[in-house]
């Protein structure tokens, strides 16, 4: 990895114990030590330039630079041509005399007393002497350890009086010279890592362009311990950039695939230091890569495969160990220093992949297991689970991984995941065994949000079928897989399970519901919904959307109400063993059983979640969007209604968070995803609700680049993208998102509402009212009504902005048409409309509560706008708006403040007591910094004069406790702005 250089952060502590081991007067050798790209060299750089200031004269020692090579263990020849560079600057009389005695001396071998002549000694001296005769002389030399013998130069000159500050790499191998040298120090000062958000402040100073927060939080991720590194972290940028992984996507940069994994620079310092370590070294690094970690157990075998002496295997993994290329953990598993060294190490161990590997070991663990017993048995499950369908498994071995998983399910969750999964590729795909396993498999997936497992049993479902009662869990499996990966099925059986209608949901099927299509066209099908307009959902779709099913017509599906039967209670005791302790691979009645036949009559489980049948019904109707039946599923199977679960099932419904969703409606058994197609959305629909916009935009980058197709998460994500970028005043971007986004009727509220606010933050009011006035009644015709007070609501609020008050009379009569009684989201835009309309602020604050206590940052701010029009104090109402939109950075909410605020006649609203209130335009400073922009730079990008710029900086320093620039870019970044009161 080349040395990237760049300006000091985040080291004023260092600094400061530099300027102190310097100031006595007299001779100091200061040696500073830090591990490769930790920023010796940029430190030394600015030690230079402080000692200038203070009046030294500065000579630079660059060594192992210069064509000697190993030819100048003394670095005789480096300091012969650092005075020479220096010639003219120093001006000494009689130094070059000087110069020419050491030059003439420098391929002097003599080892006498100290390994030195005499002559070399007093040459030194004279040197020296003669260039600190009139100013203090301070000597920097980088990288000491690049020669064989540092220490006599170094010492020479702190004996003439010199400052000396040497660095040298930490881990460099130490020869005596070396030790020599530290021994000899007056100080050693250990450079650690950067605090992480200075190492991100760099990041984005690199970036060179506005840097998008996926990258930050994959470089986090990936990089772990070394992210304080700043030559590993800046080099990491630079690879990305160069590979083509960083894509300029509308304005920002971002990772080409997000879900790809970041690897470190091929010549990263550590990956150099394992190929010094020899092949065998080389090997193992691989090898750990791939496995994903090493147990101890399984070295022998591990050996074996590389055909390498086990005892060079163990002494290379000391090694590697030694060099902090490779950890061990507490429980002695080794693994690699961190993710990203782990994915160029794996890419460089291109003999075998990750699950080759795992396989060869799983059949020599496996033949040591046979032969004499004596195996770790979670280290040989391990291996069989990740070794994939080439491991030959017999009875045995499946009973023990169904044993193992039965036994793990509560506290390894994961592991017995895998362990179900390889059982299930043994296990006859048309017996009961298959069935019962591939019900604790769903459970458990569902649980550890390992989606991937479930692609194998489809693949094989596909080529053998399976037994017709598992059919319901096979389709199952095909949803949530299609659901999180958002990647369609490659096998046409699966394929058409996903075109199958939803049981009793007339015609809509999965695939045209989250893909917006058939997945294998088949003429004898119903034909697709026309998703075009809004006839085409009353007609069709409407079924899909809440307009009147009847939820019991038609049978239901085996779904998660006979998964959670067939695989037992997972809070008891697992699966009943016979004697002997090996689980029967036919399966028997049993506890799990009867405890799955209480969840078939739809009872409450133990952890208070909604019981099998209530959560299949709830499932089934969610996934088609039927939030009518949802509600009388809710109520049927003894939930409140109203309540605040309902409440927020009905708001997911709205936005199709179907995490959110599933989490509802499963429970505590569902685990809300971090990545892939849910994840990314999930995290667009809480950013935009937590006024989190820059989180939230970055997820919609996010899913935008990813390999997944388009789905209705990614339809909906553009939709909200429209309006917060509608809010920011990027009218263009807006409106191309608008475009991108389809026209299903799933989303046709969610589509209106972001129409309607793109045509008020554009200036049009009326054009926002008319569109809702239209479209609303169409709406509730066509049984779309999920989120149509919300939509209602909003254009009210606009007509109360623009004195539109026919518009908003008609408004609130059309949101006095909806049933009110068991919606929250309903009363509240009910008591806000009324409040509105009738200009009581006593029912608008009721109403604002609700919005408030529902956590709908944006309808707050823009509620809170319009009750300031006619509020008889409108201070607190514009102070709340404003510090909303300036969170959210919407300029254009921004600017109504600013006419209401002067239509009102009060002061204008500031930031008090707080500092997430700073100004946009402190904001916007603030965020160039981090950026890496002058302060010319930004009063160009701002249009402001540069003194107006050091203006803000001055107040800014003085809010915040600032002591820099840098410091103020980093405390913005983790947020210390926002918690710190002024």
């Amino acid at each position: 990895m080349a040395r990237t250089r760049a300006a000091v952060r985040g080291r004023d502590q260092e600094l400061t114990a530099l300027r102190t081991a310097l100031a006595p007067d007299g001779g100091r050798l200061i040696v500073l030590t830090g591990p490769a790209g930790i920023g010796r060299t940029a430190l030394l750089d600015r030690v230079a330039r402080l000692l200038a200031a203070d009046g030294a004269r500065v000579l630079p020692l660059r060594l192992g630079t210069g064509p000697d090579g190993g030819g100048d263990p003394y670095a005789l020849a480096a300091l012969v041509r650092a005075v020479r560079e220096r010639f003219e600057q120093l001006q000494e009389s009689g130094l070059s005399e000087a110069l020419s005695a050491v030059a003439q001396l420098r391929d002097a071998r003599g080892r006498e007393r100290g390994g030195w002549t005499p002559a070399v000694v007093a040459a030194l001296d004279g040197l020296f002497e003669t260039v600190g005769r009139r100013e203090r002389v301070a000597l920097l030399v980088d990288d000491a350890h690049a020669v064989a013998e540092p220490a006599p130069v170094l010492s020479a000159a702190r004996r003439a009086g010199c400052l000396v500050v040497a660095t040298c790499e930490e881990g460099a191998e130490r020869g005596p010279g070396l030790a020599e040298l530290l021994t000899d120090a007056d100080r050693v000062m250990t450079i650690g890592p950067l605090a992480d958000d200075v190492a991100l402040s760099l990041v984005r100073r690199a970036a060179g362009a506005r840097l998008d927060e996926s990258v930050v939080t994959a470089l986090r991720t990936a990089l772990g311990p070394l992210l304080g590194n700043p030559g590993t972290v800046l080099g990491t940028l630079d690879a990305l950039r160069r590979s083509g992984r960083l894509v300029t996507f509308e304005g920002r940069l971002c990772l080409s695939d997000p879900a790809e994994p970041v690897a470190l620079p091929a010549d990263h310092p550590l990956l150099r230091r394992a190929s010094a370590l020899g092949g065998t070294a080389v090997r193992l690094l691989g090898a750990v890569a791939l496995l994903d970690g090493l147990d101890l157990d399984a070295l022998p075998p591990l050996a074996d495969i590389l055909e390498a002496d086990p005892v060079d295997c163990g002494r290379g993994l000391d090694l590697l160990i030694e060099a902090g290329v490779l950890t061990a953990g507490p429980d002695g598993r080794i693994s690699c220093r961190c993710p990203a060294l782990a994915a160029t190490a794996a890419g460089r161990f291109r003999a075998r992949r990750g699950t080759a590997l795992h396989a060869a070991l799983a059949e020599r663990l496996l033949a040591g297991h046979r032969r004499s017993g004596g195996v770790d048995p979670v280290v040989l499950a391990d291996h069989v689970a990740r070794g994939g369908a080439t491991v030959r498994l017999d009875d045995d071995t499946v009973r023990l991984l169904l044993t193992m998983g039965a036994a793990a399910e509560q506290e390894e969750p994961e592991r017995a995941t895998l362990w179900y999964s390889a059982a299930l590729r043994r296990l006859p795909p048309t017996g009961p065994e298959h069935a019962r396993t591939l019900c604790r498999l769903l459970l458990l997936v569902v649980r550890t949000g390992r989606y991937e497992l479930l692609r194998e049993p489809l693949t094989r479902y596909a080529e053998h079928g399976c037994a017709e009662e598992s059919v319901d869990e096979i389709r199952l499996a095909a949803i949530l897989l299609a659901l999180h990966s958002g990647v369609p099925p490659a096998e046409r059986a699966v394929r058409e399970l996903l075109d199958a209608p939803f049981p009793g949901r007339g015609p809509t099927a999965f695939s045209e519901w989250w893909f917006d299509r058939r997945l294998a066209p088949d003429p004898r099908r119903h034909p697709a919904t026309d998703g075009d307009t809004l006839a085409g959902a009353g007609a069709g779709a409407g079924a899909g959307a809440g307009a009147g099913v009847d939820t019991q017509a038609g049978a239901e599906p085996r779904g998660w109400a006979e998964v959670t039967a067939e695989a037992g209670a997972l809070a008891g005791d697992g699966a009943e063993t016979p004697a002997g302790g090996k689980a029967s691979v036919g399966g028997g009645a049993g506890a799990g059983d009867r405890a799955g036949a209480g969840a078939r009559n739809g009872t409450a489980s133990g952890d208070g979640t909604r019981g099998g049948a209530g959560r299949s019904d709830l499932l089934s109707a969610a996934l088609c969007g039927d939030v009518a039946a949802c509600e009388r599923v809710w109520r049927s199977s003894g939930g409140a209604a109203p309540s605040p679960e309902l409440d927020r099932l009905r708001q997911a419904a709205l936005v199709a968070d179907m995490a959110d969703v599933a989490r509802l409606v499963i429970g505590a058994d569902y685990r809300v995803p971090e990545t892939g197609v849910l994840g990314a959305y999930h995290r667009v629909v809480r950013g935009y609700a937590d006024a989190d916009w820059t989180r939230a935009m970055s997820a919609v980058r996010e899913l935008e680049l990813s390999p997944a197709e388009d789905t209705l998460a990614r339809h909906a994500a553009r939709l909200l993208a429209v309006d917060m970028c509608a809010a920011r005043g990027e009218f263009g971007q807006a409106a191309r998102w608008l475009t991108a986004a389809t026209r299903a009727p799933r989303l046709a509220v969610l589509r209106t509402w972001a129409r309607v606010g793109l045509a008020a933050r554009k200036g049009d009011d009326g054009q926002a009212v008319r569109v809702a006035l239209l479209a609303g009644p169409r709406l509730r015709r066509a049984g779309l009504r999920t989120g149509l007070s919300i939509l209602l609501s909003r254009a009210l609020r606009i007509a109360v902005l623009g004195d539109d008050h026919e518009g908003a009379a008609e408004l609130l009569a059309e949101i006095e048409l909806l049933p009110h009684e068991h919606h929250v989201d309903a009363q509240e835009s009910l008591l806000l409309a009324r409040g509105l309309v009738h200009r009581d602020p006593e029912c608008a604050r009721e109403a604002t509560d609700l919005i408030r206590e529902r956590g709908d940052l944006p309808a707050l701010m823009e509620s809170c706008l319009a009750v300031a029009r006619f509020a008889p104090d409108p201070r607190p109402w514009l102070r709340e708006a404003h510090a909303l939109a300036t969170r959210c950075g919407a300029a254009a909410l921004l600017e109504r403040v600013r006419e209401v605020t002067r239509e009102r006649g009060v002061p204008a609203p500031r930031a008090r007591g707080r500092r997430d209130a700073l100004a946009v335009t402190e904001q916007r400073i603030i965020e160039l910094i981090g950026e890496g922009l002058t302060n010319r730079q930004i009063a160009l990008r701002l249009r402001l004069s540069e003194k107006t710029v050091e203006n803000y900086l001055t107040r800014l320093f003085a809010r915040t406790g600032c002591r820099s620039r840098v410091e103020l870019a980093a405390a913005s970044l983790t947020g210390r702005l926002a918690r710190t009161p002024t």
